[in-house]
């Protein structure tokens, strides 16, 4: 409940975490009926249920299933934001950033299968993440390529090495191998191959 402090409106810590808890489990039920069926075919009615919320419940919340999606978008992205804005002292230090932001994202496989869907939705007419991808592969190579340039420059990696390639190369081991995953996830170690990889991708521009 609300109390009077000064003159100002305290709301009742209970109900901000009550209200918090909610929205977890709706953006967790969200993720999960997303990631299998796409915007389109998931329906708040099945969201709500698999929340343990009413319809309404939801609603209140996310006033459209579009800004319920986008919210799963958000959640999504916040992985790897963390990364936009570290000085990355070296390419090293750059590629074990990103291996620890797939590791985190590993720790929810219903993102990691969500983020699979969000592939081919991004370049439907109309999609409410259409552009968005190009947008982030945009973001990345602004932020990402300047490293790889500098470690380049500063002899970390050998003359002749093409950052962009570099960066591209980094960004699609994680597409593919997250896509491997998602396919035969009994079979695919998902952060191991990625570091794998990773690490071998290192070593062939290093400086010798």
């Amino acid at each position: 409940m609300a109390a009077q402090d000064g003159g100002a409106i305290v709301i009742d810590d209970k109900r901000i975490v009550r209200g918090d808890t909610r929205r977890a489990a709706i953006r967790a039920a969200a993720t999960r009926e997303f990631g299998r069926k796409g915007f389109e075919k998931a329906r708040i009615a099945d969201i709500a249920r698999e929340a343990g919320v009413t319809d309404a419940g939801v609603l209140h919340h996310f006033p459209r299933k579009r800004d319920l999606f986008i919210a799963v978008v958000e959640l999504r992205e916040d992985v790897y934001r963390g990364l936009h804005g570290r000085g990355f002292a070296s390419v090293r230090e750059l590629f074990d950033g990103l291996i620890g932001a797939v590791r985190l994202a590993a720790e929810d496989p219903d993102l990691v299968r969500f983020r699979r869907m969000l592939t081919g939705a991004a370049s439907i007419e109309g999609h409410p993440i259409e552009g968005r991808h190009r947008e982030n592969l945009e973001r990345a190579l602004d932020l990402f390529v300047p490293v790889v340039r500098r470690g380049v420059e500063s002899g970390e990696l050998a003359a002749d090495t093409d950052p962009e390639q570099i960066v591209l190369e980094l960004l699609a081991l994680n597409e593919g191998i997250r896509d491997q995953w998602v396919t035969l996830p009994e079979r695919v170690d998902y952060v191991g191959v990625f570091t794998a990889a990773v690490d071998g991708l290192y070593r062939r521009a290093a400086a010798s």
